[in-house]
């Protein structure tokens, strides 16, 4: 009967002793994060100050996600975390994945710990008492500062937060790559989806990426979507697989000019032959 006794003593014991490691292991990356402001327009900088207690000296990087309204992923930044804990993210919110009013949330991960704030991002400018000149300047400004555009379907589609402007695009065949020239201005990422009628990845569905003439492995990618991070520093992005179309750009003016010949060649023989025969 004692043994029995004993038995349940200890089993006690052990699951006292397991709880109290389970929840110091919870505990050993507390992780918080603020924003300098809760509210923000669509042509402002986000800074994302965090602190991480007990970080692991192999793993000094943390991971910064933000959710528009809508649902759709606005921005992603990966930024290095000091040997104090602390780290510092920016977003630019004037680019197209940020257009839609509402809250936006913000998640930061370390090692499977996360924690999420909320901010409101939302226009400032009351259109109902602006000059007509004045918001005619405002829509301008507003139309420049977007930075996601659409290729014909089968080239490229992309989203930039590291610069106000527009990126521009190269084919290389020689190099069986897509060179890529950006005006950074800030931290932020370049997201960009290839069609393989563009660029084809290699045997094993990757591409090879080299920043600022180096090689660049810090990238994330999801089938044909690379999510590149990109800074002030950042110059020149060149994607590399195993097939690339050169001057990609040109290629797609052709065709449109031969389409337009054809529609005009189809539409003069129509004409033709509505015209009677005597």
């Amino acid at each position: 009967m004692m043994n029995f006794h004993i038995c349940y003593v200890l089993l006690a014991v052990f699951v006292v002793a397991g709880t109290g490691i389970t929840s110091a292991f919870a505990a050993v990356y507390d992780l918080s994060i603020e924003t300098d402001s809760d509210v923000y327009d669509h042509s402002s900088i986000i800074t994302v100050t965090g602190q991480i207690a007990n970080i692991d000296p192999n793993y000094l990087a943390v991971a910064l996600k933000v959710i528009s309204p809508n649902g759709n992923i606005a921005g992603v930044a990966q930024p290095e975390v000091n040997t104090d804990g602390n780290f510092v993210g920016t977003f630019n919110t004037s680019g197209y994945a940020w257009i839609n009013n509402g809250t936006y949330e913000i998640t930061a991960t370390y090692l499977g710990v996360d924690t999420t704030i909320s901010i409101e991002i939302k226009d400032t400018v009351e259109t109902a008492i602006v000059p007509e000149t004045a918001a005619a300047t405002t829509t301008t400004d507003v139309a420049e500062t977007i930075s996601a555009y659409e290729f014909p379907e089968g080239q490229i589609a992309y989203d930039i937060t590291c610069s106000d402007t527009s990126p521009s695009f190269r084919g290389n065949a020689d190099d069986d790559s897509i060179l890529i020239e950006i005006d950074g201005t800030h931290d932020g990422v370049l997201t960009i989806v290839l069609d393989e009628e563009i660029i084809k990845p290699f045997e094993d569905g990757t591409f090879f990426v080299v920043i600022n003439g180096e090689s660049f492995f810090d990238f994330t990618q999801e089938g044909n979507k690379l999510i590149i991070p990109c800074n002030a520093e950042t110059e020149r992005i060149e994607i590399v697989g195993s097939w690339a179309i050169p001057e990609f750009g040109t290629i797609a003016v052709m065709i449109l000019v031969v389409a337009i010949v054809s529609i005009i060649i189809v539409s003069a023989k129509t004409k033709l032959s509505l015209v009677p025969r005597y």
